[in-house]
């Protein structure tokens, strides 16, 4: 799943988060990769072909880290 996210609730620069059903997620800015991220292989419990809650779950880590960032910058 792609999306475009805005830093500081719309205010800030705009960002590309591509995450996929394995957990795993890229942070992009002007076509530029800042940040990619690989979840665990595996683990006992985890779905062979992966899940929306984990595409989700990464989602949210990408705004999480997005948004910790520009906090320290300001």
């Amino acid at each position: 799943m792609k999306m475009m996210y805005a830093a500081n609730g719309g205010a800030g620069p705009t960002y590309e988060v591509e995450a996929d059903r394995q957990g795993n997620f890229t942070i992009r800015r002007e076509g530029r990769l800042l940040k990619r991220v690989s979840s665990v292989t595996n683990y006992v419990g985890k779905p062979r072909w992966g899940s929306r809650r984990l595409e989700l779950a990464a989602i949210e880590d990408a705004r999480n880290l997005i948004d910790t960032y520009h906090a320290q910058e300001a």
